[in-house]
């Protein structure tokens, strides 16, 4: 098979298949209904939100500015002329341009004023002379109190979830007349109860400074938007910076999502009626940005677009947007509710179809995976640590981490773990760590009883990280972990194989009491093996003898694409020695080409055995990994080491792995970081348990149909 970074060598009718099940399967997308159901009712009334509500909108908009009397109001202007008729309730009261704004009036004076469909004030017309009647209306100039009361009572009457979407207008002008704009709304919607990152609302805004600001300076935890317009003469915002990559990666320093214009995603509609898509979506996608562009409108559709749902195809499924901004929540609900119905009935089959025919052509060595380090690992007790700290605080620091159990990280989607093993053959070596001795010794509080079960005591290979320091383990002796990984595997035979990744700890730590590990020689490497085949059937497990088949060579069969398919792999584990040339000279002795052997090695390319390879620096080694990938070599990385990324939320080392295309991505953080207060979080781009490999194929295949 020709190897090439797209997935131009697979039949046109698969990625027919896989595209129609992009196509049709987007339940998550967002119906943001702009300034309210504002293609009906005139934008920002009470009644436009009681609409939209009831269309099924998920989120409903307000723009807000202030008040002579720091009222935050719904509005979209700072004036008043465009939408009220405050010329005729308050003459005289505009200032020198003709203007009536807002914040010279009280909310009382507000209150007095008639809300009616958006005029051009210049050209005396009204905007969209085909919605609402013009001036035929009492509605009122709600304030954001009124309009989150609307809806949280909606909620609870319908048992609907429908969230806030807040836009501060204008904040610089606002500072410039004394007011805290931002201030105000995030007083206004904490008295509300809205104070946390998991509440259903967003704070957007056009100002990145401000935006920036609410995040750095007002501190708040809720979901940010930076929005993304047009530049215009004279201003510091560049916009058309923003949208590129290195813009993006600025915004993602401080925000959650990205709305940008429709024209910032889509730069132009061929005659055919397929988009001309910018990189925006995918560029943002990668650092984790949501995407919810403005405005769709069924009334204002932009040349070539044929009607309405042909533009929501467009953003929700060929652009893969987050979630739009519309005046018509309606008509979005019920195409994304076709959607999601088409692909359970119609398209059920063509998903089902595309994902046999994955199963049986795509290879193991085709897909990615998020793994974890030291994936047995429990937290050093806080005495033992405070001991350390002031002995070696840089060790301290490196070893502050720990993990949840063997089968909480596959729940989570995690396909490979790494286990460290401890020689013991006679059993008790490791039973008494010095540790619980030296905390005892300087009367300090102790940790939580150590193998209650005398599990330790009994003979046969034990899993901790650093003896004496670093003992407690989620699974105490590799037997435990080797039958919890393969209860799961029962629970789960669909999912892609995982992999075990073994380093075999006989390293001497020179302390006074420490214990010796006993090296691993070729007896130990065959109970190894030995006590791998106690636990699971050959048939459960990839193994060198399966991949190599009749090729003389393991590498030979490797870059002949002889790595089982997905369906000759799913429900399987496969075990791989992560050592030096030194242990697998004795694992291999005997065995060439690692026949009869349970596990591959990390051997460098030329060796018979060579198959599998650690490569820890993605950064350094970045495109090694990908000329290893792309001959067929199976590849570990990892995104971070030491707690140095969580520490700072650095994900440079995360995007380099990502990007490499190694097949199994190392981390300690598959859960946000919250001890180090950076969130940082390893997760691959779909959010899925595994993706396409993107060292062979493009970004537009629907992952959710590997597992």
């Amino acid at each position: 098979m020709n190897k090439t970074r797209h997935s131009n060598f697979y039949p046109a009718f698969l990625l027919l298949l896989i595209y129609t099940s992009v196509s049709t399967s987007q339940p998550s997308k967002l119906v943001i209904a702009h300034r309210g159901a504002s293609g009906y009712l005139p934008e920002h009334t009470l009644a436009s939100i009681a609409l939209a509500h009831g269309m099924g909108a998920h989120y409903i908009e307000q723009d807000i500015v202030l008040s002579k009397d720091d009222q935050p109001i719904v509005l979209h202007d700072i004036y008043l002329q465009a939408v009220t008729n405050v010329a005729e309730v308050f003459p005289g009261r505009a200032r020198t341009d003709g203007k009536y704004y807002a914040i010279d009036f009280n909310l009382a004076e507000i209150k007095r004023l008639k809300v009616t469909e958006r005029s051009d004030i210049e050209k005396n017309t009204v905007v969209y002379p085909e919605r609402f009647p013009s001036h035929q209306s009492t509605f009122q100039i709600p304030t954001l109190s009124e309009e989150i009361e609307l809806v949280q009572g909606l909620n609870h009457s319908t048992g609907k979830s429908v969230g806030l979407y807040v836009e501060i207008k204008a904040p610089a002008w606002h500072q410039q007349h004394g007011k805290d704009v931002s201030q105000v709304v995030l007083k206004t919607l904490s008295d509300y109860g809205y104070t946390k990152r998991d509440d259903l609302v967003y704070v957007q805004c056009f100002d990145p400074f401000e935006t920036r600001r609410i995040r750095e300076v007002l501190k708040t935890d809720l979901k940010l938007v930076q929005l993304i317009g047009s530049n215009r003469p004279n201003s510091a915002i560049d916009y058309e910076q923003m949208v590129l990559p290195s813009g993006l990666k600025l915004v993602a320093g401080y925000a959650d999502g990205v709305g940008p214009s429709m024209r910032h995603i889509v730069k132009g509609v061929q005659k055919d009626g397929r988009p001309i898509l910018s990189s925006l979506v995918h560029d943002a996608h990668k650092l984790n940005l949501e995407v919810h562009p403005y405005t769709l409108r069924a009334d204002r559709l932009p040349p070539q677009v044929i009607d309405f749902d042909h533009l929501l195809r467009i953003f929700c499924l060929e652009a893969d947007v987050d979630g739009i901004f519309t005046d018509f929540p309606d008509l979005a609900v019920d195409f994304l509710s076709n959607c999601e119905s088409g692909l359970r009935l119609a398209d059920k089959t063509i998903s089902d179809r595309a994902a046999a025919w994955l199963d049986q052509h795509l290879r193991m060595n085709q897909i990615q995976a998020i793994g974890s380090h030291n994936s047995f690992k429990e937290a050093i007790d806080p005495s033992l640590m405070q001991i350390l700290r002031q002995i070696e605080p840089d060790t301290a620091d490196s070893l502050d981490y720990e993990h949840v159990s063997l089968t909480e990280q596959l729940d989570l989607g995690l396909r490979q773990l790494e286990l460290d093993l401890f020689y013991d053959p006679e059993g008790g070596r490791y039973a008494n760590p010095y540790g619980i001795t030296a905390v005892k010794e300087m009367n300090l509080p102790p940790g939580p009883t150590y193998d209650v079960e005398g599990k330790m005591e009994r003979p046969g290979f034990k899993v901790l990280h650093a003896q004496d320091i670093d003992f407690r383990s989620n699974c105490l002796t590799f037997k435990d972990a080797l039958k919890e990984v393969r209860r799961w595997s029962e629970a789960h035979p669909r999912h892609t194989p995982i992999l075990i990744t073994i380093n075999t700890k006989e390293g001497v730590i020179d302390q006074p009491n420490f214990v010796q590990p006993i090296p691993f020689d070729g007896q130990a490497f065959d109970r190894l093996d030995q006590e791998i085949l106690a636990v699971f059937e050959m048939s459960e497990l990839i193994v060198p003898d399966r991949v190599r088949g009749d090729y003389q060579t393991l590498e030979t069969a490797i870059i002949a694409d002889q790595w089982p398919t997905l369906k000759e792999s799913r429900g399987k584990v496969f075990f791989a020695l992560d050592a030096g040339q030194d242990k697998i000279d004795i694992y291999k002795d005997g065995h060439p080409s690692l026949q009869g052997r349970i596990l591959f090695v990390n051997a460098k390319e030329g060796q018979p055995e060579a198959a599998f390879r650690v490569i820890n620096d993605p950064v350094t080694n970045r495109q090694y990994i990908q000329d290893l990938v792309l001959k067929g070599y199976l590849v570990r990385t990892r995104a971070d080491a030491e707690t140095k990324e969580a520490r700072t939320g650095d994900k440079t080392r995360l995007e380099a792995a990502l990007d490499s295309g190694a097949h199994f991505i190392s981390t300690d953080y598959y859960l946000p970081e919250n001890k180090f207060g950076t969130n940082y979080r390893v997760q691959l781009p779909t959010q899925t348990s595994v993706r396409f490999n993107p060292n062979l194929f493009s970004d537009n295949l629907s992952s959710s149909l590997l597992e």
